[in-house]
């Protein structure tokens, strides 16, 4: 039987691809880098990619020369394929991975580098989105950065809770600035909303930050 835990990442992943589709994404695909026919407890696993190309994909290897994981595992910022592996070299195994994904219909994707899901040591993950074939509002890129975020912090903090490790104790002033980030609010939106000066909630996020050992308020917001 699944665990509840399973039931709700399943729930989250089908409300994410409804989201995507309205955005006029056609596949995605959340998930460590790790080797999918073993993985470990903490890895991420989410995706709607053709089963005929999943099965093709575990049973090749791929995982292990596929460039756009490797890419997100060294990369701190989201990155379009088509300009990535056009000015970066890759081997002519890798180009043939992303010639094969292609004659399934994984193309011209957009991938959101991730930290690792899970407890200390856990794998990197990244989330990747491939576009249904029209046009793509730029700004459609912007959700799906946001929507990878709060899918993986769900995601984290199952795992966390599974394994029974302890996050960082945020003051409630904290937690109530980082929520209001996680809501794309500035330090001055936040400041009026709160009766503070924008320096007070400076310093607020800035210690969350130090106390989760981050550098962005992005990975402050997935870790709180």
């Amino acid at each position: 039987a699944a665990t509840s835990e399973q039931c709700s990442l399943a729930d989250l992943g089908a409300a994410f691809q409804a989201s995507l589709e309205r955005l006029g994404f056609r596949y995605f695909a959340c998930c460590s880098r790790i080797d999918p026919r073993d993985p470990p407890a903490a890895a991420l696993l989410l995706h709607n990619y053709p089963p005929a190309w999943a099965q093709r994909f575990r049973a090749a290897g791929h995982f292990r020369l596929d460039p756009v994981l490797q890419l997100a595992e060294r990369s701190p910022a989201p990155f379009f394929w088509d300009a990535a592996f056009a000015t970066r070299p890759i081997t002519k195994r890798q180009r043939g991975v992303l010639d094969e994904a292609a004659g399934y219909g994984i193309a011209h994707g957009y991938t959101v580098p991730l930290e690792a899901c899970g407890p200390a040591g856990s794998p990197r993950a990244s989330c990747s989105v491939v576009p249904e074939g029209g046009a793509i509002d730029p700004r459609s890129y912007t959700t799906v950065q946001l929507l990878a975020v709060y899918l993986y912090g769900f995601a984290r903090r199952a795992r966390l809770q599974h394994s029974g490790a302890v996050g960082a104790e945020l003051t409630p002033r904290e937690r109530q600035c980082l929520e209001l980030v996680a809501c794309g609010k500035t330090d001055w939106e936040i400041a009026r909303l709160l009766g503070l000066s924008p320096c007070t909630v400076h310093y607020h996020i800035e210690n969350a930050k130090r106390r989760f050992d981050v550098i962005t308020r992005i990975q402050a917001v997935v870790r709180a």
